[in-house]
């Protein structure tokens, strides 16, 4: 209606000016105009502060506009003169009393409250504490504002309040022929005043439309936005009342909050959705949206995604629509702090403040920072010094005598010439941090990354535009200093604080995605626009409703005086009603249907509580109809349990493919696909190759045990192993028939399984223990060691069979190695000690656990925890090498997995007699999946954090002391059935491992295994 009362306008010859709460709802408000009028030559579509700059262009050219870097460091030198000893006193120096601070005069000025209010207000509380913060809290107002007049400054609420003044002067007016205010939940003070001021002297219609109406909230509309309006000369103009009748996201716009259980039927409009990831949410939503525009032709542009945390979501959204081919409205960026090269040039700040050899090492091993071939002497070098001493640079300096340390020494060298340089104040420290960015050629060495293949064009753009970001920002905080604060050499603290919050606020860019897309929202702009379907994700206690805009200079009990006192704009209720009508928009904006979602847990595997608006729309759902409506519980195992018909792109078809039963596949899901219906045949066959055969039901003395000594004897030259011990538990019969009888199948599919884990084993053993650098791939020195071994190997036809081989299992490698690199820099990061790979293929002996039989073994690998001083703390991380998947700890305690267990037992005598360390400690033990790059097994719970990186990791952890009762119980079943092989008994196991399983046994055929009896013969031989 308003849009055609505008239309009207234009049409006889009058300008329109439509206001609107956000960029969102004015490009959805231009795109109407552009279909109705062919274009916005006549309309004004603007936000508030779009106009108030208009009002006010001569008033600005008057005045230098501050940001809000510049108001903080202006605030930051008031509370620090010498005179200012107020009740904040003990927190002034403090960066979240300075936001709080600003936080508060923006809201007071927003609300035309000026400090002279305030006083007046705070003399009339009877609460003293109150009274002084509220006086204290003036003062600094004053000041701030005295020190912007003074210097000609003004901020960008100042603009907001000055443009009142110039509406009856402005000849902007004159040719308006009507004002539309459209989509505001609550106005602030000063766009309630400047609406007031366009009112009183206006010669054109005003409207002002609340786009929707719940009257279970209502009385925060009535009491804020409506009754302002009234005040000023509004008519209030209600809409007809809408009946009960309606769509269930309709009806749930309407009626939440009133408690009432209103919807007895379900027409698939409404659903609540529910994930124990982000990643999972966002696939979800994804496998939706996608089936939106494939199946029922919604356009991608007329899909809304609200999300709170955007920044949370922001990667998980990018990687997973474009996995789908979704075209997505949203732009491709990452937050400064986030990156890598951002961090790095952070260790330079760090390193001149505390000259330590943390941030030393981590500046010599940045590959942003240092050219690779200076990494690669450093890393040798590092090895022949103690960095523990005070002076580690002069040690390394000192140590270093070949030539080919000479360019390392001068990197070095400059390094230690940057941190000794004093400086007189803050501008001369930050100067010296730029001075030394560029002394590195920190560009050149992002090309050369580029032009070796170690970054691709995405990350070498993004890394560009990080390093002149840090650049830009670093020349900021110096020109705030030199023009606003103090630069003393004690600012340093506070220095960090900008730069720390400078970094976290900056957004690296590379490009929007589709003008066409999928819209990517906050709740916030969740404000005059319409969709065809909507999706709130996130919906979490904390998240949404969210209460960090609340200021926590003021407790409860302080917004209860200031609500009487006319000062609810400081109240924990105002941002809770303002939160609920943000989620009631988000479905309000909605056409058709609506998705809810919220997350069980968070990205650390901690349980998440759902927001209490989810339960809200819950009441409103009968038993029945809420039970339709509320999806399963989905738990982190359950996340990749892909359907047929739910798979959205190849990437899931791949995996569904993987882990499936082949012959259950639909087909059709390979139409058009040929390079996954290579893959298809590829796994049918191996499949069909190892598909169990029908055995019959006759039995022999091949069920039971041997009791005859003669047959005893030779058990006594059985080579016991955590994989003989896993062999037996698995099924007895076919270890006896291996080990006993000294059977072997020929199986070419098994034995290829084989010697490929033996290859990888042998090229992961040769790689670690020859390659010295801990933290980049050596890509040389993996090819020449998989060369090297594969010239043993024979079987292959030709050499370019050869080659696609050796090529594949590179890939593989690279891959494991990679992700192994960033598992050991993470534990890095978290801890500021390393887990160095130390020993590989690590045979032992022990006769010391397991009832004292022999046990042999070999540990693929042990990495030892160095600390910062460079010595062995003690603790280490077992790893074992899988060729495909990988079990847990639940198949340990199950007594169905002595292979973990078995290896701490020999790595502690091991580590105690070898290397003299008391007291091990173990961190945790790992299978490690060459192919799946996955890792899995028995872990410490406090050690998950540092291992894993977010929510993986093993679901099930253990406590320290857990841990010593878990290995003495497994160490408990292996004794039973170490006990139980040596006298004898060969039962068939009451299930059979190759039951419904798509693995063949090699012995089926000598085998008189039957799931129907329930008891099997021990009749011996």
């Amino acid at each position: 209606m308003l849009i055609e009362k505008s239309m009207e306008t234009i049409r006889n010859g009058k300008k329109v000016l439509y206001i609107l709460p956000s960029r969102e709802a004015m490009f959805d408000v231009r795109d109407k105009f552009i279909r109705l009028n062919g274009g916005i030559v006549d309309a004004d579509i603007f936000v508030f502060e779009d106009m108030a700059m208009l009002l006010c262009n001569d008033f600005i050219k008057d005045h230098t506009v501050i940001s809000t870097y510049e108001m903080k460091e202006i605030l930051r030198s008031i509370l620090r003169k010498s005179y200012y000893n107020g009740y904040y006193r003990n927190v002034k120096d403090k960066a979240g009393f300075l936001e709080s601070v600003l936080s508060f005069i923006k809201t007071a000025k927003r609300n035309m409250i000026d400090p002279n209010d305030i006083k007046k207000i705070a003399n009339g509380l009877e609460r003293n504490v109150l009274r002084e913060k509220l006086n204290n809290l003036a003062e600094i107002y004053i000041n701030y504002e005295d020190y912007k007049n003074k210097n000609g400054l003004i901020d960008v609420d100042d603009i907001s309040v000055n443009a009142i003044q110039y509406v009856n002067i402005s000849n902007y007016f004159s040719n308006i022929g009507i004002v539309v205010v459209d989509g505001f939940i609550n106005l602030d003070g000063v766009n309630m005043q400047l609406l007031r001021k366009m009112a009183l002297n206006s010669d054109y219609d005003i409207y002002v439309n609340i786009p929707f109406k719940n009257e279970y909230n209502e009385i925060f509309i009535k009491n804020g936005i409506v009754k302002d309006l009234l005040e000023i000369g509004f008519r209030l103009n209600e809409m007809m009342e809408e009946s009960i009748d309606g769509s269930n996201a309709e009806k749930v716009s309407k009626y939440l909050y009133s408690g009432k259980e209103i919807i007895k039927s379900v027409d698939g409009t409404l659903m609540i959705l529910n994930s124990p990831s982000i990643e999972h949410e966002v696939r979800e939503a994804a496998r939706i949206i996608k089936k939106k525009i494939v199946f029922e032709k919604v356009k991608p542009e007329n899909i809304a995604v609200f999300v709170r945390n955007i920044d949370d979501y922001r990667e998980n959204i990018i990687d997973i629509f474009d996995e789908m081919g979704i075209p997505l409205r949203f732009n491709d960026g990452k937050k400064l702090i986030s990156m890598m090269i951002s961090g790095d040039i952070y260790s330079l700040i760090t390193y001149k403040i505390n000259h330590d050899f943390k941030s030393f090492d981590s500046i010599m091993k940045s590959k942003y920072l240092m050219p690779n071939e200076i990494i690669d002497v450093y890393n040798k070098a590092s090895k022949l010094i103690d960095v523990s001493h005070s002076n580690y640079e002069e040690e390394i300096l000192s140590a270093l005598n070949d030539d080919e340390f000479e360019r390392l020494k001068k990197y070095i060298r400059m390094l230690v010439d940057f941190k000794e340089k004093q400086y007189k104040d803050a501008s001369e420290f930050l100067e010296s941090i730029l001075n030394i960015i560029e002394m590195l050629k920190i560009d050149s060495n992002i090309m050369s990354l580029y032009e070796s293949g170690i970054i691709d064009g995405r990350n070498f753009v993004y890394s560009l535009k990080a390093l002149e970001a840090m650049k830009q920002i670093l020349k900021n905080v110096v020109e705030l200093k030199k023009r606003y604060g103090g630069t003393s050499s004690d600012d340093i603290e506070a220095i960090q604080e900008d730069l720390l919050d400078m970094m976290a606020n900056c957004d690296i860019m590379i490009k929007n995605l589709d003008i066409e897309g999928v819209k990517v929202v906050n709740p916030d702009l969740a404000r005059g626009q319409r969709y065809n379907t909507v999706f709130i994700l996130g919906a979490n206690e904390g998240d949404f409703p969210s209460t960090s805009s609340i200021n926590p200079i003021f407790d409860s009990q302080d917004e209860a005086y200031l609500k009487n006192s006319h000062l609810y704009v400081f109240s924990r209720n105002f941002e809770i009603e303002r939160e609920k009508i943000r989620f009631n928009s988000c479905i309000a904006s909605s056409l058709g249907d609506v998705y809810i979602s919220y997350r069980t847990t968070d990205e650390e595997g901690n349980k998440m509580i759902k927001s209490p608006f989810v339960y809200e729309v819950e009441s409103l759902f009968d038993e029945i109809s809420l039970g339709k409506v509320v999806a399963p519980i989905v738990y982190m195992k359950d996340r990749f349990a892909y359907e047929v018909s739910n798979l959205s792109s190849e990437d899931e078809i791949m995996y569904f493919l993987a882990n499936s039963k082949c012959d259950d596949v639909d087909l059709n899901i390979l139409s058009y696909r040929t390079n996954l219906a290579k893959t298809y045949q590829d796994i049918s066959y191996l499949s069909s190759l190892e598909r169990k055969r029908v055995t019959c039901n006759e039995m022999n003395e091949y069920t039971g045990k041997i009791r005859k000594e003669e047959n005893l004897k030779i058990l006594d030259g059985v080579h016991l192993s955590a994989s003989s011990l896993n062999s037996y538990v698995a099924c007895p019969f076919r270890f006896f028939v291996e080990t006993l009888l000294d059977i072997k199948v020929s199986d070419k599919s098994i034995e290829f399984k084989k010697n490929m884990g033996s290859t990888y084993h042998e090229i992961l053993m040769k790689y670690y223990s020859e390659n010295k650098d801990l933290y980049d791939v050596n890509e040389e020195k993996l090819k020449d060691v998989i060369d090297k071994t594969c010239e043993k190997l024979d079987g292959f036809k030709n050499d370019i069979i050869l080659e696609k081989f050796k090529k594949e299992m590179y890939d593989t490698l690279f891959k494991l190695i990679a992700d192994d690199i960033s598992n050991r820099l993470n534990y890095y990061r978290k801890t500021g000690a390393e887990l160095i790979p130390s020993m590989f293929e690590k045979k032992f002996e022990i006769d010391s656990h397991y009832g004292g039989y022999r046990f042999y073994g070999k540990i693929d690998r042990i990495d030892l925890e160095r600390s910062i001083d460079g010595n062995l703390t003690g603790k280490y991380l077992i790893y074992d090498y899988k060729l495909g998947a990988v079990g847990g700890l639940r198949q340990c305690v199950d007594g169905l997995d002595f292979q973990l267990p078995t290896y701490y037992m020999a790595a502690e005598e091991i580590l105690i007699n070898e290397l003299g360390i008391k007291n091990p400690s173990c961190l945790g033990l790992l299978y490690y999946s060459v192919e799946n790059v996955k890792r899995n097994g028995i872990m410490l719970d406090e050690y998950k954090k540092y291992i894993f990186k977010g929510n993986a990791g093993p679901r099930d952890v253990l406590s320290e002391s857990s841990f010593d009762v878990i290995m003495d119980w497994i160490e408990k079943k292996g004794i039973e059935n170490v006990g139980r092989m040596m006298t004898g008994s060969f039962n068939l196991p009451e299930g059979c491992p190759y039951d419904d399983s798509n693995i063949r046994c090699p012995y089926v055929s000598i085998c008189r295994y039957d799931k129907r009896e329930s008891k099997r013969g021990e009749n011996g031989a």
